[in-house]
């Protein structure tokens, strides 16, 4: 039994075991409370008194049809805002590669939206996207004598308008990610292609992209599980609506369990979070297959 204690107590178990356990206490427990709440019909106002229901809040959300429009939304929303940011970030990052006179300054710039509240972001977007001649954008198009658009209660313009704050937003961390990917690629093949006769544009296409292939996948999984998550952008700026045409599952979520309507019912909010937890490992799973484990073989 001593050798065995001292076996652990020298190897590296006594210095990970308390990471695992702190990984357990904040990422594991939610994760199966929220499975476990999923199959309950727990609301706010009986927290305490939940009953076991197994599948029925499933069963009950997936013959919603306005559960199914907020699903087909939230597709839309990530396919669209996924392709938009990594490649806009991947761009700005290529360009910022580069010496350039103010480079810190575009950094900082690119930068600031993604350090900023979504709250404040959705608040400012507001204003600057208001369907009055108040709004900005509006006055802007005033000016060229062209007519206002109805950003937020035109079904077509308020999608676009949410997705366009969340590219916005969300493309200075693709920018940092590949940008950081650029500047460890290895000099030394960079300088046999030029000396090669390579180009600019073959070099970029037959060594950096193919080099950054596991970067840019590891990139997209993790603006896909944000993008996923998306729900205060949305809470500011539309609301879900016009109608649910901006709903996204992430606020669908909220609005169950903690909106101003709601019923309070985390049953059913949790059973959305389990849904929403099956897409992100579906897209984990594609960008897994395509970027990483190719590079394997």
């Amino acid at each position: 039994m001593n050798a065995r204690l001292h076996r652990f107590s020298s190897g590296p178990w006594a210095f990970i075991l308390p990471g695992l356990l702190l990984y357990a206490v904040i990422g594991l427990y939610p994760l199966f409370s929220q499975f476990y709440i999923a199959m309950t019909d727990m609301r706010i106002a009986t927290i305490n008194s939940a009953n076991f229901v197994g599948l029925e809040n499933f069963r009950q959300l997936f013959r919603d049809p306005v559960v199914r429009q907020i699903i087909g939304f939230t597709l839309l929303f990530v396919s669209v805002s996924v392709p938009l940011q990594f490649a806009l970030g991947t761009a700005l990052a290529l360009l910022l590669d580069r010496p350039l006179v103010g480079r810190v300054l575009f950094r900082l710039a690119i930068l600031t939206p993604w350090v900023i509240s979504s709250i404040i972001i959705g608040l400012m977007w507001r204003l600057l996207l208001h369907e009055s001649q108040v709004g900005t954008v509006n006055a802007l198009l005033g000016a060229f004598n062209l007519d206002a658009v109805a950003w937020f209660s035109d079904p077509t313009a308020a999608k676009v308008s949410v997705i366009g704050v969340n590219v916005w937003r969300s493309v200075a961390f693709t920018m940092i990610f590949m940008l950081g990917g650029l500047q460890t690629l290895p000099q030394e093949v960079l300088e046999a292609a030029t000396v090669d006769g390579a180009n600019a544009w073959q070099k970029l296409f037959r060594i950096k992209l193919p080099l950054l292939r596991a970067i840019a996948g590891l990139n997209l999984i993790y603006i896909s599980i944000s993008t996923f998550q998306v729900m205060e952008t949305i809470l500011v700026l539309t609301q879900g609506g016009p109608g649910r045409a901006t709903a996204t599952l992430g606020y669908r979520m909220y609005e169950l369990a903690f909106g101003q309507f709601g019923p309070g019912d985390l049953g059913r909010s949790a059973a959305l979070g389990v849904t929403l937890f099956a897409f992100i490992l579906v897209f984990a799973a594609i960008y897994l297959r395509l970027f990483l484990l190719q590079d394997e073989r």
